[in-house]
This record gives C-alpha cells, structure tokens and sequence, in this order.
C-alpha cells in the first residue's frame, strides 16, 4: 500500500515563473535578426545560431569568438612566413 507522504500534491505544485530580467533576455533574443553565415567548407547558407552546417557538419566559428580570431591570427602569420 502506498502512503500519503510520497510528494507533494498536484495542487501544492506551482509553475515557477522566471526573473524579469531573464524574461526580457529572451524577448530581445526572439526579435532579434538571426543573421545567416556561409559555411566555409559547402559555401552553403545556414543560420548563425547553429554551431555546425546543417548540410555538412563543419563547425562554424563566429567573428564573436575569441577562438575564431586566435585562429584567424595565427592562419595569417603562418602565410606571411
């Protein structure tokens, strides 16, 4: 036989509701331009949330990225060399 002690009841259970500010966040975020990027490898378009190509599966790195730069660098200083 089960108890009565095993959780809480349906009723007791409320929806938790996020901070503001969280809420605002995702506002912007939802009306924000999603910006497309090609895909260095395919040269096909795909949307910039992504972080791989959605038709072949090379990562795509971001100018936001401090990696991309560092890369970026590094490509450049080898080709001079």
């Amino acid at each position: 036989m089960l108890g009565d002690d095993e959780g809480p009841k349906d009723w007791e259970i409320q929806d938790e509701e996020p901070p503001e500010s969280l809420r605002r966040k995702w506002d912007e975020e939802e009306t924000q331009e999603k910006k497309p990027v090609i895909c260095p490898s395919c040269k096909k378009e795909t949307s910039s949330s992504n972080l791989t190509c959605i038709f072949c599966g090379t990562t795509l790195l971001q100018d936001s990225c401090p990696i991309h730069g560092f890369l970026t660098w590094m490509k450049r200083l080898f080709r001079k060399g």
